[in-house]
């Protein structure tokens, strides 16, 4: 016999016990896939229908609440739709089951259940004219009529027939989750049994093949193996027998031709071999340097291009403010015909005051990109904080007037000085300032307090917009951070990053205090004296 007709039937036998197999597979999951489906329809009703129990005895006390309390239409009217809600979920989870059930008897039984819901809406819409006559004789004063009607007709009836319909329903669910385990267990048993005759059926056919192919396939296979580990230990002196006259005994005799021949090509081939060995260390140094070289340039660009990008988003969002103030006095001038030359004059002067503002700080955007090697400049002199509050309220006030935003200082008549650069401090207040601006609603009051008890003085800018949520406060001062709340949600993330720089080379703090949907405070917190490096 030869090879192929061997392997054809060895693979034959492989093929039926796969069949089988299959076939028990195929079986088994069919059957288990309805009970699954069967058995988690019948859970999401058995849950469903808790929860109509549940909204039933919230509709029924909202409807003792209109006795006792008097009329809350918001709450009996979500009662009613809630229950509404879940008794329509029920009857779409029956119909759903009702169309892929095949059982007949089964069917039946999902027929009652809608027959049931049909029932509770009813009992329902009765309980919605109660509701509704009950209102009317409370509006007309009929106290006494009232309770006779609830009594009658919701406590005595209505009520004890709602319970009534909810209970049967349950326990027809209940019947039915109990009739659906027990037809598993007994599904589960009868797999069992079938799975133990298939495998004595597979293992039967397997030994078979097994003794098939030892005696006249692996045998010769084995002994090839064996001269093919011979060889590979370097002893080309090995001979196969070539006992059989099939393929494999052909095999044998081109296995002895070929390790003759190999004997002849082996030292071609070590000297080949070490040739291409110095070939591929040569050129995989070479490879290796120019991709170091190709990192270190790839490196290079991206931090160049980081830097870059960084060094642009700063100089965007610290120039919209000075130029949206630029623009805002610009438009007034203009607006009045009748300003003077004086007038004129004076918003002359500071449009170019804003401007010499606007110089510095693009100087200072340049430095602000090496910030963090402590390269930008801080005059440190003695600063009176009102006069620098005093000052970022001038350049806000025009962005508060055309929003309708009050602006509400307050501060000591005494002085409060600290050490520090007034310039960094009025541009720290002036971003927080208009912060608060942008995102109180229109209308509304900023908050400006001045504090200077306790030996340390406290800039608070607060607003009555949406506050930050809990993880926006604590990353609002990340500098491109730009969050997923309505308070962080917009602009480029640079501004409260500028402000923590600026109070931190004070040797300040700055915190935020927020409560998310009523508002939020910045914190700027000074000390009297700056230690710097």
């Amino acid at each position: 016999m030869r090879i192929r007709t061997k392997i054809l039937s060895s693979h034959a036998v492989l093929a039926t016990a796969v069949a089988l197999i299959c076939v028990v597979i195929i079986f088994t999951l069919q059957v288990s896939d309805v009970n699954r489906r069967q058995l988690s329809a019948s859970y999401e009703q058995l849950r469903n229908i808790d929860l109509i129990a549940t909204e039933a005895n919230h509709f029924i006390e909202q409807i003792a609440e209109l006795i006792i309390i008097g009329p809350q239409d918001a709450d009996i009217y979500h009662a009613r739709e809630m229950l509404r809600k879940h008794l329509s979920l029920q009857r779409t989870l029956v119909s759903s089951e009702l169309d892929w059930l095949e059982d007949q008897e089964d069917r039946a039984g999902e027929t009652v259940e809608l027959t049931l819901i049909d029932r509770i809406e009813t009992v329902l819409t009765e309980l919605d004219q109660v509701y509704a006559q009950l209102a009317t004789e409370l509006a007309a004063g009929r106290r006494d009529q009232a309770d006779a009607l609830y009594r009658d007709e919701v406590e005595n009836r209505l009520d004890d027939e709602l319970g009534r319909l909810i209970t049967q329903a349950l326990e027809r669910e209940l019947h039915e989750v109990e009739h659906i385990l027990a037809e598993s267990a007994r599904l589960s048993r009868q797999s069992v049994w079938l799975a133990i005759g298939v495998i004595l059926i597979v293992t039967a056919l397997g030994a078979g093949n097994v003794m098939m192919l030892n005696w006249t396939v692996l045998r010769p296979v084995t002994a090839l193996a064996e001269a093919a580990d011979a060889v590979g230990r370097g002893d080309l002196s090995h001979i196969v027998s070539t006992g059989s006259a099939d393929e494999l005994g052909n095999l044998a005799q081109r296995f002895n031709r070929m390790t003759s021949q190999i004997r002849e090509q082996r030292d071609t081939l070590h000297r080949t071999n070490e040739r291409l060995e110095a070939q591929v260390t040569e050129r995989t140094a070479e490879l290796l340097a120019r991709s170091q070289e190709v990192e270190a340039v790839n490196a290079r660009l991206r931090e160049i291009d980081a830097n870059r990008a960084e060094f642009f988003a700063d100089i965007s969002h610290e120039l919209r403010t000075p130029l949206t103030i630029l623009r805002g006095q610009a438009e007034v001038a203009l607006r009045r015909r009748d300003a003077g030359p004086e007038a004129l004059r004076e918003t002359l002067e500071a449009i170019v005051r804003k401007a010499g503002q606007m110089g510095r700080l693009v100087e200072d955007m340049l430095f602000l990109s090496r910030s963090e090697h402590d390269s930008v400049t801080v005059e440190i002199q003695t600063v009176i904080l009102q006069e620098v509050v005093a000052d970022a309220l001038l350049d806000t006030r025009a962005l508060a007037r055309s929003k309708g935003i009050v602006l509400a200082p307050q501060q000591p008549i005494d002085p409060v000085t600290v050490r520090g650069d007034a310039d960094r401090l009025r541009q720290a207040v002036v971003i927080a300032i208009d912060n608060a601006i942008k995102f109180a609603p229109e209308g509304s009051a900023v908050a400006i307090t001045l504090d200077g008890g306790g030996g340390r003085a406290l800039i608070k800018v607060s607003d009555q917009g949406p506050g930050f949520s809990t993880e926006d406060s604590d990353r609002a001062f990340e500098r491109f951070y730009r969050g997923k709340h309505e308070r962080t949600g917009r602009g480029a993330g640079l501004g409260l990053a500028i402000v923590k720089w600026i109070i931190e080379r004070h040797a300040g703090e700055v915190r935020i205090e927020s409560i998310a949907g009523i508002g939020a405070t910045i914190i700027f917190d000074l000390p009297f004296s700056l230690e710097t490096s």
